[in-house]
Parts: C-alpha cells; sequence; structure tokens
C-alpha cells in the first residue's frame, strides 16, 4: 500500500500543522512528558520473560462525531445479539457446532456450565477490531469489521488513558502553536462501561451488592498489564473491587467466595481453554466452575464463541433464521466475508458458491489466512504479502489442521500520517490504522491502534493513538 491511501483532514490537520512548528527540544521535551505519563498511568505492556515497557502512544489523536458513534453502537450491538443467539442455539445445530468447534473437554465444560438462567441474562464484555475511515464521505460504507475479542479483552484502561495523555500533556504543550480548535469532549470511559455493565447485571441475578473480583492468572509474565490499574479506578468509583487468581475461588454456604468474603461478580481475564490446563495441572477451580453455573462471570463461557469463524455463522446466510433481518443486513454489509478453510463448496464473497480450496488459491491478493481461534495478531498472513508458493503451502498446512484456519477478504485499512520523534528530530510517517468498539447498552468506547506493519497488534510492537469526540 503505498502514500496515496494516506488521509489526514480537520483538527488532525491543523494538530499536524502543530507539531511542525516544534523545536527538536521541544519535540524531546514533549515526547519525555508523554513517557513518564505513560508509566506513571500503567499505559504499560509486559513482554515476554517478564520486562515492562510503555506501550508506544501516537502524538496525534483520531477523531469522531456523535452521529458516527452512534452508528457504531448499532453496529455492535447487533453483533451482540447475533453471539446471544449463536449461544442459545449451539447446542441444538451441529451445523453451528462445525464451524465453531471446541475440543471434547471444552465442549464437556460449555454443557456443563451454562447456566439455566432466562435468556438475554448471560453478560458479554466485547469488542470489535474494524477498519474504518471516518473523514470519507460514505464512512458507513467503508465500515468493515474483521473479527470479536468477547473475553480476555485489552484496551479497558489503555483507551481512557490514552485519551488523557492527548488532553493534559500534548494538547496543553501545543497550545502556544495551535489556532482555536472545535470543541472537543470525552469519549465514554470503558471503565465505566464496564462497572455499568457489572452493576446491571449482579441487580439481575438477584445480588444486593457488588463485590467484584477481576480474576487473572497472577503467574504469567506476559500480556496486557492493566488488571491492578483497572481495579484501583473501580475501587476510586466506590466498587468494592480486588484482583485475583482463578486458583483463588472457593464455595462457602452455597456462596462465591474469595479473600475470606463473599464475591458479586467476577471479571475474568482468560479464556476457557486456560482453565482446563490450570484443571488438568491439578489446580483446584471448582470455585470457578461454581461462578460460571451461576451466571456470575463477565464474560459468560458465550463470551469464548469469539470465533474468527463467527463472521461466517453471522454474515454468511446460512443461519439467517436465527437473526432479525435488520441485523442479518448489518453483518452482511459490515462483517468481512469469511469462511472456515476445509475442502467444500462455499459462499464466496460475491454470494456465489465457489470451491472454496482452489478459490483460496486463486485469489491470494485479496484475501487472508489466520488462525481461527488465535489473538494478538499471530499467524496472520496477508495473501497480497506472500509470495503463490509460500500462500499454497500455507493452504496446505491449514487442510491438515481442519477447521483451525479461516480465510478472509482483505479490506485495506485507513492510513495517516502520524509525527515521531526520530534521531533527535520530529518526522512524519504514515502507518495503518485498526479501531476497537466496546459497547454495552448505555454506549461505545473506542480504541485506537496504529503500525507501520500491515498487522496492527500491541502485542506485535504496534502503538495506540488517543480518541477524541467532537
Amino acid at each position: 500500500m503505498d502514500d496515496t491511501t494516506t488521509v489526514n483532514g480537520g483538527p488532525q490537520s491543523v494538530l499536524l500543522e502543530a507539531f511542525a512548528k516544534l523545536t527538536a527540544k521541544e519535540a524531546a521535551e514533549l515526547l519525555a512528558l508523554v513517557k513518564a505519563g505513560a508509566a506513571r498511568k500503567g499505559f504499560t505492556y509486559q513482554r515476554h520473560g517478564g520486562a515492562i515497557e510503555t506501550i508506544h502512544l501516537m502524538l496525534l489523536p483520531t477523531f469522531f462525531t456523535d452521529p458516527q458513534v452512534a452508528y457504531l453502537h448499532g453496529v455492535s450491538r447487533a453483533v451482540k445479539r447475533g453471539v446471544d443467539a449463536v449461544w442459545r442455539e449451539y447446542f441444538n445445530d451441529p451445523e453451528l457446532r462445525k464451524l465453531l468447534p471446541f475440543g471434547p473437554v471444552e465442549f464437556g465444560w460449555l454443557k456443563e456450565l451454562k447456566p439455566a438462567g432466562p435468556e438475554g441474562t448471560e453478560p458479554v464484555w466485547y469488542r470489535l477490531d474494524a477498519h474504518a475511515h471516518m473523514k470519507e464521505e460514505r464512512w458507513r460504507d467503508a465500515l468493515s469489521v474483521f473479527e470479536i475479542n468477547a473475553c480476555a479483552v485489552g484496551g479497558i484502561h489503555y483507551s481512557p488513558v490514552a485519551e488523557q495523555l492527548f488532553s493534559e500533556i500534548i494538547l496543553p504543550f501545543l497550545r502556544p502553536h495551535l489556532p482555536e480548535l472545535p470543541p472537543m469532549r470525552k469519549n465514554p470511559d470503558l471503565r465505566d462501561m464496564l462497572r455499568g455493565l457489572m452493576e446491571h447485571h449482579a441487580a439481575a441475578i438477584g445480588r444486593k451488592t457488588l463485590t467484584v473480583a477481576f480474576s487473572e492468572d497472577t503467574t504469567l509474565e506476559e500480556g496486557i498489564t492493566e488488571g491492578p490499574y483497572i481495579v484501583e479506578y473501580l475501587k476510586k468509583s466506590g466498587v468494592n473491587a480486588f484482583l485475583v487468581d482463578p486458583r483463588e475461588f472457593y464455595v462457602k454456604e452455597d456462596d462465591l467466595y474469595c479473600k475470606d468474603g463473599p464475591v458479586d461478580i467476577v471479571y475474568r481475564n482468560f479464556e476457557l481453554d486456560d482453565m482446563i490446563e490450570m484443571e488438568e495441572n491439578g489446580d483446584d477451580i471448582r470455585g470457578l466452575k461454581f461462578a460460571f453455573s451461576n451466571n456470575r462471570v463477565i464474560s459468560s463461557l458465550a463470551g469464548d464463541f469469539d470465533h474468527k469463524s463467527m463472521w461466517e455463522v453471522l454474515g454468511g446466510g446460512r443461519f439467517d433464521r436465527y437473526f432479525s433481518k435488520e441485523d442479518a443486513a448489518v453483518f452482511k454489509k459490515h462483517l468481512l466475508w469469511t469462511s472456515v478453510v476445509y475442502e467444500r463448496k462455499a459462499v464466496g464473497p460475491g454470494g456465489l458458491e465457489v470451491d472454496l480450496v482452489p478459490f483460496i488459491s486463486k485469489n491470494r491478493e485479496s484475501l487472508v489466512m489466520k488462525p481461527n481461534r488465535l489473538c494478538g495478531g499471530y499467524g496472520v498472513t496477508i495473501g497480497r504479502n506472500a509470495t503463490p508458493g509460500e500462500w499454497d503451502s500455507l493452504i496446505a498446512e491449514a487442510l491438515k489442521e481442519e477447521r483451525e484456519w479461516v480465510v478472509q477478504s482483505f479490506n485495506a485499512p485507513e492510513r495517516a500520517v502520524f509525527p515521531l520523534f526520530e534521531d533527535d528530530r520530529l518526522v512524519f510517517e504514515p502507518h495503518n490504522i485498526v479501531y476497537g468498539f466496546s459497547s454495552t447498552s448505555e454506549g461505545t468506547g473506542i480504541l485506537g491502534r496504529v503500525s507501520k506493519e500491515n498487522v496492527v497488534n500491541v502485542a506485535q510492537q504496534g502503538g495506540m493513538m488517543p480518541v477524541v469526540r467532537v
């Protein structure tokens, strides 16, 4: 992709002009302030081996308008309804089980721990990852969502902190070089949105209090570092919250306990296969199982249905009977065409039936191959970046691991110019942008991720950018 696709406009262009006026000394001073602020606020990531580093924050934000966010909210809630419908029908429909495969042990967990409560009371905290071109006149048509993350979702702390770093450090530093900007205001804080979801769900299942256990595997030495900061934020907002390892839960007097007290809601920062591994290693996770079977966990086990192949289920047309006509239309418009890779006939991107494997081989430059259930950008291959031989080898490998890979339409991300401090000077370079939309019934928060590379992910050394509402 060349730089002709790079787009800046509106307030971003005004800010770029202000950055261009900074001296090298001023730019270095600003960068030092941002890095110090990032470290102080926990804008950090733990690399393999335990080293903690600050996440690279882009100095330039992106801007969304209220009508745009309202539209994104509608799309996000439609996807949530779709996933809910799939979760309800999964055990009754063998075709769904083919496209959303679980191992035998996982399947047993799903059946054993599925709560018996009324439909619509199982909470999922999720993020839709998308390419959005909000500066284009036809931005609605350009929106393409390529996957859902619905458990162990990153960004709850990072997104509002990125916005704070911009408003508290970057913008005041630039003020001497800026004309009047349009009025700006905060996006919904993802931490407040999560607290609202917890409060609503606790009330829905009859809990009279709100004690929250933010649960993650405390023995891990790689990944996001948000947990303690989210807990601290919840405490400051009046919630009785604490960080806990999943192996610390236990059942007492037919209630869930941890740290000598009852727990109302568990937020889990791990996946189903992580829990199974703990149990196979001899860890006692009976308390955690109790929490799931009593519908006390966010995300519920419905969150583990965040396979890449969910897009074939939602947008492929075969299961439209489970969705409203309006939601099915949203899926077909905004979810990128996706197909599970195995020898078969399938509906292609144009709606016509294709012989899938020859189609994938022939259309390399317009496709992407992904592991069905990995996250963090691992294993993603963009066809136009691979040789024909490499592509066919990847197809052969995917066929050996039937239903473990998906193929998806390639959609070019938005590109914009960002200021960077390199070799003691400020330079301006184009980057790819990916957005993440997290929604509850009360609103939508936005995460911005940026990279020079085609696969945009913090785990792959990408950065983040502030998102501001105008």
